[in-house]
């Protein structure tokens, strides 16, 4: 029973993480297993390395050693967690695919609505207010509105190629970093790490890459795969060793920030969210590249009944969050 009921709480965080706006750390403090997964999380580091080497010399003390080790960081929680989460994204990506594609307005309104709402909580967790964590804050939202002008200048000029875009090293290390501080978001209370993909603009990408993989997977063995399995199999592959890094040094690394510099943290935080509104913003002007939608301009709503619509879902973004700060709350 024990492994189902990890396993659903996996699902559900994992639901939460692939949201923007919703955090898995909220839903593991609902669930009321957070405090035993920070735990296990953080007993993750050199003596887990040393061990799986030793393992990999495939004495018997080396595998008696590795058995220690995966009872002290209570792997098989974790790992039925994981599993649940991984069932989650594979369950999710298609659909979050299919929505961004085909219903752009809506879904951005959707996320923009957690995500608004999403900021009273890190808000909530503020010890004053002073010029240092306004000037903190500033610079994060500087820092994503660059990020997102610079996406719609690039997209501006793939406007006539169709080209697919080849994977590069620096593509890669971009992808590694995403991993690795998205990981480390992803396990706070109260902060989405995929509105940091998408702030960053790596969601909807990762989205269609994992789809892609799906597909592929699906008809690998009747030999019908992709050109571009290869490249869709390293940028996966380096956006979770990104993440294994980021359990292993930056969750460590954010820990000690809230530890000494709690305030300016948070303030770094929500500057991040409040930037990433901009990023969300629904009304754009988009163009068709390749099948995929590309947006270079913000534009202001008109008063129609895809507004009425994008409004409607906005709210009830707006009321998901407010429910699950409630329960929240409760389990305090």
């Amino acid at each position: 029973m024990n492994v189902i009921r990890h396993f659903v709480n996996g699902f559900l965080i994992g639901i939460a993480n692939i949201i923007p706006g919703m955090s898995g750390g909220t839903i593991a403090l609902v669930l009321g297993i957070y405090e035993r997964l920070i735990s296990a999380l953080h007993r993750i580091g050199l003596t887990t390395l040393k061990s799986l080497a030793g393992l990999l010399t495939f004495r018997k003390k080396g595998y008696s050693d590795f058995k220690s080790e995966l009872r002290r960081i209570d792997f098989g929680f974790l790992f039925t967690l994981g599993i649940g989460v991984i069932a989650a994204v594979l369950v999710l990506t298609e659909l979050l695919e299919y929505l961004y594609h085909k219903h752009h307005e809506v879904t951005y309104g959707f996320f923009f609505g957690l995500v608004l709402t999403s900021i009273l909580i890190p808000m909530k967790l503020l010890k004053g207010f002073s010029w240092r964590e306004l000037l903190i804050l500033i610079i994060a939202i500087v820092l994503i509105v660059c990020i997102e002008e610079f996406k719609k200048s690039a997209a501006s000029e793939t406007t006539n190629s169709t080209e697919h875009i080849t994977v590069s090293i620096w593509r890669l290390v971009f992808y590694f970093t995403c991993g690795a501080v998205v990981i480390s978001a992803m396990i706070l209370p109260g902060v989405s790490g995929s509105f940091l993909l998408v702030a960053f603009g790596a969601y909807f990408s990762l989205l269609s890459t994992i789809n892609d993989l799906k597909e592929d997977f699906l008809t690998l063995f009747k030999g019908d795969v992709s050109t571009y399995f290869v490249e869709n199999i390293m940028i996966l592959t380096v956006f979770t060793i990104g993440c294994f890094i980021g359990i292993i040094a930056f969750t460590r690394l954010i820990n000690y920030l809230l530890k000494r510099y709690r305030n300016l943290t948070l303030a770094f935080l929500i500057g991040l969210m409040v930037g990433s509104l901009y990023s969300l913003w629904p009304f754009r002007e988009t163009i068709i590249v390749g099948g995929n939608p590309y947006d270079t301009a913000h534009l202001l709503p008109s008063l129609d009944q895809s507004f009425l619509v994008t409004a409607s879902v906005f709210l009830v973004g707006c009321a998901i969050i407010l429910v699950f700060y409630r329960l929240e709350k409760e389990t305090e």
